[in-house]
């Protein structure tokens, strides 16, 4: 026998199509209904970590889109270590500096034009050394100003409604200040509407600084170095020569802090995204079975015409595969038109963050992520039915049969069981061990690793959980015996939808209670603010007022109206620094703001003296400080030394707080307003005249100024947190339909392979009705048991997510089981049930000659 003969050659791709084509594709063509529904639920899985990715990665892919727009080959950046900005001396000293070719000065702040909020920008000749589309913008503005522009005038960008030529527009800056400014024209050209899609004003550098409200001073310094220069030693060099006061970064550290901003939501998000693909793989694991199981004389055939194990395998998993890739590429432009939609719907806490308009802007990597998952998901849930249906003997795939049925090797499957318990356990342990060790974004690793150790225990339990599910359909009448036989015959099949149910309503639970602790304890945390009659601010009552300020002489004449007893000053402002950037808090007085509240009365008295700073658990843990120790702060007046009075919680999305006294705010970083005010009334006031005079007061504003009662502020605290968790508590509702599906899925199954024994029922004079109830039956036995499994599962993720969400926001976070939770749990049963109803329809509408005749 020649050696060709012993071993055949591996097929060729041109056999590989030829058999794809006809024992793959045909399949899944006369199956179209299954074919969609598998294809359905791998795109709906792919669609949503796309969404997730692109969503979340627009927020700062917007922000780092538009620092290329105004860097262009800018190497460094210098900012001030707050809004308040640089001098114009820091701007001479880098241009001396060896190494540099050009610093050019920028102005480029938010401001509200007309009431709408957008970006200012003003630079000066030295930004043509930029070659950006900022510069080419600014040159064209620059060009038409020297034909004449009247002075302080502005040129709009073409996204600018309402800005004509010869007009003018009422420019409000985040420094509390408001100017009319002439409208010199309007930009145009492919670089005027890239630029933040056309949302800008440009002015001469002197003109930017007057509108921005920077005085003499400019936001930022763009350095080109001069070629061949380390641009890392020159950072060093220029943060060296300008001190403490500047902050010097990579042009692209924006887009880094608007990342950092989002990165805990969207990491929670995107682990709910792939738990939908986990889901949906239980599903295609059951497709595969049906498809084995319909299959199995055309098995036969091919294993008696002398095809081998691994030819045979490898069609089900290119099928397998086939269908991943299709679900993959179409859920990838599903998931790209999901995000352009939620774009514009983005929580405000989320896009007031940065200063870009956020737009549609899905990281590179959104796509291949979601392809990976789902071939990966696939390939895994089809593995074990390609497996099985390979190794059936041809002789035995003769006759029909469930091949998620429990034959073959008695001894390796209980092996495999033993290693699958074993590694269950301590896969849990590690899940709790994984949120107890790290108190970081690490922990939430901890979630994951405890849904793996269930899916692996409950694999290793398939016999008991699969008689359990007999044993209680079969207490469900005379149908549920029947419905229980059923269930024995396939117990990798009723164990499949079982977990399906299970991770479904687990899912719900430990994200939906998890969530609704977060926004508990926020509201505890924040509840101090009630105690405030009034809170006066420019921003708007759903988001942080960090930006804009009102002007301090606001406060003068608060005070001055009838019914107000005292006006105390805030101020919010972000603190630059290496890392995620700190938010500072000023006051001027004793206040109902958290930091102060929640602080010792020792404390307290210090942080309105400037002698010591109240900080946030989370900024205490990224600084390693403890109470008493010395907090080194930058500023323009070089590091100053201040020392932590306290350390309370507070829910902060960045490095964390540190509250200080207003004056202190004002000495080291200079920006004089405040960001709000909180009024206290005299005792007995009437607080609705006293609101009403307040608001009329405020309309002489140019600007919108918004009047909150305190609760009111409360509320609104609680509202953005929530809207945080929104994409997160809504994917849920995803997964709980793709139980439905999974559930809709496997009765299709069982009605298919029980054909022949519903019509024997029905020959023998039972009614349609009673076959229907038949399949009911089994989807009551299956989805009951699977929820109160999940429930089970979920409250013990739900309170890992709690302890890994109170560490993570270095707050008290403490653990409740949530009405809201169980209320989903039965709402994801009740999903899972519907989709019990087309298959029993189905099985009642058997015709009875036909069905006796399946085999």
């Amino acid at each position: 026998m020649t050696a060709d003969v012993r071993k055949p050659r591996t097929a060729g791709p041109a056999v590989l199509a030829a058999r794809l084509r006809l024992f793959n594709l045909r399949y899944l063509r006369r199956h179209p209904a299954r074919t969609a529904l598998s294809l359905g639920v791998l795109t709906v899985a792919a669609a949503l970590i796309v969404a997730v990715l692109g969503i979340y990665g627009s927020v700062g892919g917007s922000s780092g889109r538009l620092a290329g727009q105004v860097a262009g080959n800018a190497d460094v950046e210098i900012t001030g270590r707050t809004d308040d900005g640089l001098s114009t001396a820091a701007v001479h000293r880098a241009r001396e500096l060896e190494g540099v070719k050009a610093a050019v000065p920028l102005v480029r702040s938010p401001v509200e034009v007309d009431g709408e909020r957008m970006l200012l920008f003003g630079a000066d000749r030295a930004a043509g050394a930029l070659d950006s589309d900022l510069s080419g913008v600014a040159a064209d503005a620059a060009r038409d100003a020297a034909k004449g522009a009247e002075p302080g005038a502005v040129f709009a960008g073409p996204g600018v409604k309402g800005a004509e030529d010869g007009g003018s527009v009422r420019v409000a800056s985040m420094a509390g200040q408001s100017h009319r400014a002439p409208v010199a024209g309007t930009l145009g050209g492919d670089a005027a509407e890239s630029v933040n899609d056309g949302a800008y004003l440009v002015a001469p550098l002197p003109v930017a600084q007057r509108l921005a409200g920077l005085g003499d001073r400019v936001e930022s310094v763009l350095v080109v170095a001069d070629p061949g220069t380390d641009t890392g030693a020159l950072r060093d060099r220029l943060a060296e020569e300008l001190g403490p006061g500047a902050f010097v970064a990579d042009p692209s550290f924006r887009a880094d802090q608007a990342d950092d901003a989002t990165a805990m939501v969207r990491n929670i998000t995107l682990l709910v995204a792939f738990m939908a693909l986990v889901v949906a793989a239980f599903l295609i694991f059951n497709s595969m079975n049906m498809a084995a199981a319909e299959r199995r004389g055309e098995i036969a055939s091919l294993r008696a015409l002398g095809s081998r194990r691994r030819p045979v395998m490898r069609d089900f998993l290119l099928e397998s595969l086939l269908l991943a890739l299709v679900g993959a590429a179409v859920g990838s432009a599903l998931g790209y038109a999901m995000a352009g939609a939620s774009i514009d719907s983005l929580p405000p806490v989320i896009t007031d963050a940065v200063d870009a308009k956020v737009e549609l802007a899905v990281p590179a990597g959104a796509v291949p992520a979601a392809v990976v998952a789902a071939v990966a998901a696939s390939l895994a849930a089809s593995w074990l039915a390609a497996r099985r249906a390979s190794r059936v003997p041809p002789v035995e795939a003769m006759r029909t049969a469930d091949p998620s049925a429990d034959t073959g090797d008695d001894e390796q499957r209980r092996a495999g069981r033993l290693w699958a318990l074993g590694l269950g356990v301590v896969l849990v342990a590690l899940a709790f061990v994984t949120a107890a060790v790290f108190d970081d974004e690490r922990s939430f690793g901890g979630g994951s690793l405890l849904l793996l150790g269930v899916i692996l225990l409950a694999y290793a339990l398939i016999g008991p959980i699969t008689r359990t599910v007999a044993r209680l359909a079969g207490r469900l009448g005379p149908s549920g015996r029947i419905a229980a036989s059923a269930v024995e015959r396939a117990p990798r099949r009723a164990w499949a939808t079982f977990m399906t149910v299970l991770l479904a309503v687990a899912i719900g639970v430990a994200t939906t209670g998890s969530s609704q602790n977060t926004v508990d304890a926020a509201s505890e945390n924040v509840s101090t603010l009630a105690d405030s009659d009034l809170i006066v601010q420019r921003a708007a009552k759903d988001v942080l007022p960090v930006r804009p300020l009102l002007p301090r002489e606001s406060q003068r004449e608060l005070a001055d109206t009838d019914g107000v007893r005292r006006v105390v000053a805030g101020q919010f402002t972000y603190l630059n620094q290496p890392g995620k950037r700190a938010l500072l808090l000023g006051m001027d007085g004793p206040s109902n703001a958290t930091a102060y509240r929640l602080a010792s009365k020792k404390a307290r008295a210090e942080l309105l003296a400037g002698r010591g700073a109240v900080v946030s658990g989370t900024y205490a843990k990224e600084k390693g400080l403890s109470e008493g120790d010395m907090l080194t702060l930058p500023t323009a007046r070089g590091e100053q030394r201040i020392r932590v009075a306290d350390i309370v919680d507070y829910v902060s999305m960045d490095a964390g707080l540190i509250a200080l006294s207003l004056d202190r705010i004002a000495q080291w970083y200079g920006p004089s307003g405040a960001s709000y005010y909180e009024v206290i009334l005299e005792p007995g006031a009437n607080k609705a005249a006293v609101r009403d005079r307040i608001e009329q007061q405020t309309k002489a504003q140019p600007y919108p100024v918004h009047v909150l009662d305190g609760s009111e502020s409360v509320k609104a605290t609680e509202s953005a947190v929530k809207q945080v968790g929104s994409l997160a508590l809504a994917l849920q509702w995803v997964i709980a339909g793709v139980a439905g599906l999974a559930l809709l899925n496997t009765l299709m199954l069982s009605v298919v392979e029980r054909r022949r024994e519903l019509g024997i029922l029905r020959a023998l004079g039972s009614s349609r009705r009673y076959v229907r109830r038949v399949i009911l039956t089994e989807a009551t036995a299956v989805s009951v048991l699977g929820g109160l499994a999940g429930l089970v599962v979920g409250t013990a993720l739900h309170y890992l997510s709690a302890d890994v969400m109170a560490k993570t926001l270095a707050m008290d976070i403490p653990f409740k089981v949530a009405p809201a939770a169980l209320g989903l749990a039965v709402g994801a049963i009740l999903i899972a049930l519907a989709g019990s109803v087309p298959p029993a329809r189905r099985a009642g509408r058997l015709n009875v000659v036909q069905a006796i005749g399946y085999e």
